[in-house]
């Protein structure tokens, strides 16, 4: 059986079971489509389950009812605990280990026709090194787990983010031209450069900070009495389409990772492809 994920990845869960001539089985898990694809919306997980008696309806009793609850809350488990797994604690967003099995997921949805195209975007921390030198690992933690909230909240819901290393990330856009890509990339690019800050209010410890340049900017006694600025933190960013390079994973891999290190040689805080 297939479900999906709270990222919206097919999983396939053992939820079917027999009682007596009856088969009972939980068929999917179906995740609110967002109205609007450009934005990320929350979205909660709809759970139906199907009764499929295979020779007599008279079998669906009160003692199956209860025993098909228990199989829901059951599956509920098994997909909370699959999720909890696949994530990296400090960032929010997926694990490494997670990456190959979904690019070998996308290349088989274009080989079935279920996928038209997909786009990779590697990113990478500028100057990551020297915060956790400047200010001590523990900031570097909060940086790397505000920008992994940053990521999931500026990426769109068919997307997919992944902690890569430790500060690099690799972000999967199924049906995405390298158009389109792109602009996914420079969005993500601005919104790292004008809201994600090093710096402390008054006396408080420094650490990272979720602000709006624009609006401490328009105020600059705010800046003196209140905030002071540690560290712009920006990020810069490789991207490559995956029909664009011989319809390969691999190559599609090393194109973006040229293109970030392009991406580097060019000044940082910039989007290369």
């Amino acid at each position: 059986m297939n479900v999906l994920n709270q990222q919206g990845e097919v999983i396939e869960l053992d939820t079917g079971f027999r009682f007596s001539e009856a088969f009972f089985s939980l068929l999917e898990f179906v995740k609110i489509p967002c109205p609007d694809d450009d934005l990320r919306c929350t979205s909660e997980l709809q759970c139906d389950l199907f009764y499929r008696d295979t020779m007599n309806y008279a079998f669906i009793d009160s003692h199956n009812q209860h025993l098909a609850d228990g199989r829901i809350d059951l599956a509920a488990k098994n997909l909370n605990a699959i999720n909890d797994l696949s994530l990296d604690h400090l960032t929010g967003l997926k694990k490494k280990e997670f990456l190959d099995r979904k690019l070998l997921s996308l290349e088989n949805e274009i080989y079935l026709g279920l996928l038209t195209d997909f786009s990779m975007i590697m990113c990478d921390l500028d100057k990551f090194k020297t915060i956790n030198d400047e200010f001590g690992h523990s900031v570097g933690d909060d940086t790397l787990a505000l920008f992994g909230s940053l990521l999931s909240e500026t990426l769109r819901p068919s997307d997919f983010g992944y902690r890569y290393g430790g500060e690099e990330f690799i972000i999967l856009l199924p049906n995405t031209n390298l158009e389109n890509a792109i602009l996914v990339a420079e969005r993500l690019r601005s919104v790292i450069d004008e809201r994600l800050q090093i710096g402390n209010y008054g006396l408080n410890q420094v650490t990272a900070y979720d602000l709006s340049k624009s609006k401490m900017l328009s105020d600059e006694a705010n800046i003196n009495d209140a905030f002071f600025f540690a560290r712009d933190v920006t990020c810069s960013f490789g991207v490559a389409n995956y029909l664009e390079n011989d319809q390969s994973a691999e190559v599609l891999f090393d194109a973006a990772d040229a293109n970030l290190y392009i991406a580097k040689q060019n000044g940082r805080n910039n989007v290369s492809a």
